[in-house]
């Protein structure tokens, strides 16, 4: 039995995206160094597809392969993207295991790193969890890629209220991208008709890319003619605390393997 990983990120048009992730995998990597065969492929937008990194994997002699999707959240992806891909890799190298684990999810982790990103951004930190009257007026608004899937939405609207059992803010919202509602013009249209004059809005987004590129563009001309404050917040990013929950999800699936 030789055992490989092979990280599966969703890739990006613009390069320095796909440069965060697989600069975040080399750092994961050191994790597990008792697997010497570690690859990295992409489910669109660049290359190499999963079916090559599985090739690669296979050449390097592995002959049980576990799959980790390097997502914030399931949807139809997780759900069907990558396993129609292992599928592919299955037929091409049948003698090979393939297991399959499951994206970052709803972790403690995570939600930490939303109020960091809002602290970094201006918000007044404090070291322990608000009471009423820590409250500050203001609405941070977390802004997620968009999906189909109701699971994926319905995770984020999670998230974003456990980030308000966390952090002094008196309102929070979830607006989408693409594919559902509310939209980023929705969403952002409802947090300026909220009390609060200050609106952090921090993107629930993995890497950068056209999509921070458009945000921020939408946010430049909403500070023109709002009367409200609009902060644009960094994006979650390849934080080096999210190293812990990639670990973790790889670990689920060598156990699979066993």
């Amino acid at each position: 039995m030789k055992t490989a990983i092979l990280y599966v990120g969703h890739g990006s048009r613009v390069e320095a995206g796909n440069q965060e992730l697989l600069s975040f995998i080399e750092k994961t990597k050191t994790q597990f160094p008792d697997v010497p065969i570690q690859e990295t492929g992409f489910i669109e937008l660049t290359s190499p597809t999963i079916v090559e990194a599985a090739t690669a994997c296979v050449e390097q002699g592995a002959t049980h392969i576990a799959v980790v999707p390097v997502l914030l959240l399931t949807a139809m992806h997780a759900k069907e993207d990558i396993p129609e891909e292992i599928e592919k890799a299955q037929k091409k190298f049948p003698h090979v295991h393939f297991a399959y684990g499951r994206p970052f999810g709803i972790e403690p982790i995570i939600v930490d790193l939303i109020k960091q990103r809002a602290e970094e951004a201006g918000l007044t930190s404090i070291a322990h969890r608000p009471k009423f009257e820590d409250r500050q007026p203001v609405t941070l608004v977390l802004v997620g890629r968009g999906s189909s899937d109701v699971e994926q939405t319905s995770d984020l609207f999670k998230i974003a209220r456990l980030a308000w059992e966390q952090t002094p803010i008196k309102d929070v919202e979830v607006c989408f991208i693409a594919a559902t509602h509310p939209t980023v013009d929705e969403g952002l249209e409802k947090a300026a008709r909220l009390e609060s004059d200050t609106i952090y809005v921090i993107p629930y987004l993995l890497f950068t890319g056209v999509l921070m590129k458009g945000l921020e563009k939408q946010l430049a001309e909403l500070n023109e003619r709002s009367d409200k404050t609009f902060i644009l917040g960094d994006y979650l990013g390849f934080d080096d605390k999210l190293i812990d929950v990639l670990k973790k999800r790889t670990n689920e699936v060598l156990a699979k393997l066993g």
